[in-house]
């Protein structure tokens, strides 16, 4: 579906989030290491594991893995870190670090935005 319909026929090249991997549907049908694994061969671009250290691991000891036997492909990581970066680079977000966050400035912002918004 990813790869055929979202990539082929509507021709979206953006970044591929999956829902959680912990959700019960996969949970209880799949091994999560092998449900991850089948979503970045399906297109996927970023997994998200909202729940458990240890099922973190288990996906990027299963991602390892299959890149280590050839499953998931070089090719196939370079595709999605390229489009990560360049979403990245696209909103100018960075590793630099920050000085000092002017939490009152920003809720100034937000509330300017807001009743603008909001007239």
């Amino acid at each position: 579906v990813i790869t055929d319909i979202l990539r082929g026929k509507l021709n979206f090249n953006g970044v591929v989030i999956t829902d959680d991997m912990t959700m019960g549907a996969i949970m209880k049908n799949y091994n999560i290491g092998e449900a991850a694994l089948k979503s970045i061969n399906a297109g996927s671009d970023i997994i998200l594991v909202c729940h458990g250290y240890n099922n973190e691991v288990e996906i990027i000891n299963a991602l390892k893995k299959a890149a280590e036997d050839g499953i998931l492909t070089e090719e196939r990581i370079d595709e999605s870190v390229y489009r990560v970066l360049k979403l990245k680079q696209k909103y100018d977000l960075n590793d630099n670090l920050i000085d000092s966050v002017d939490v009152n400035k920003i809720n100034k912002n937000i509330e300017e935005v807001l009743n603008a918004y909001l007239k």
